[in-house]
């Protein structure tokens, strides 16, 4: 919804990080509630495809602007 309005560069750019950081939220609790289920043995193997490229985007997303606060590039 919020990127439907009309936002400068700045604003865009936190709209994305909030996505890309709700994402890995989201993967996160996954990965911890798969983590339960291999401990209780009822973990079920999916094959699921991903665009690589657009994770590793997120990532980069998530951490360049840390990067540039301390200066590396």
């Amino acid at each position: 919804m919020l990127m439907d309005t009309d936002l400068d560069e700045t604003q865009l750019d936190y709209v994305k990080t909030a996505q890309a950081s709700g994402k890995a939220l989201i993967s996160l609790i996954n990965e911890v509630l798969d983590q339960a289920k291999i401990e209780s043995g009822k973990l079920e193997l999916e094959a699921v495809q991903f665009d690589l490229r657009a994770v590793l985007d997120d990532v980069l997303s998530l951490f360049s602007g840390k990067s540039q606060d301390k200066g590396i590039e």
